[in-house]
């Protein structure tokens, strides 16, 4: 997605409202990661980590840049929860998907 948007390829509505839908619960799946004791406390810094580096002096003077000021928070945001799920162990983040996929 973050690629076709460099390439200023727009997305198309379906598939930024299924981006959208699906925005809830790949919220209650970081939530539950953060929380379950069997993620590793590295994975877990690195959204805290993310979040401090957005407050940062340069990150915030980036911020008065029109356009750029805005992507900078997007593809920090991006960045930091894939990587935070790819370090994730994978088991644990496909038991968290399925109970969300359950209704648990």
């Amino acid at each position: 997605m973050f690629w076709q948007f460099l390439r200023m390829n727009l997305l198309p509505p379906l598939q930024l409202s299924r981006l959208v839908a699906y925005l809830p619960q790949f919220v209650r799946v970081f939530w539950r990661l953060m929380k379950d004791a069997r993620v590793p406390i590295l994975a877990k810094m690195v959204p805290v980590l993310a979040f401090l580096l957005m407050l940062s002096p340069p990150a915030i003077e980036l911020d008065m840049v029109p356009i750029v000021g805005e992507l900078d928070w997007l593809l920090i945001a991006i960045v930091a929860l894939k990587v935070f799920i790819w370090l994730s162990p994978p088991d644990v983040v496909r038991e968290h998907v399925s109970r969300i996929a359950r209704g648990q």
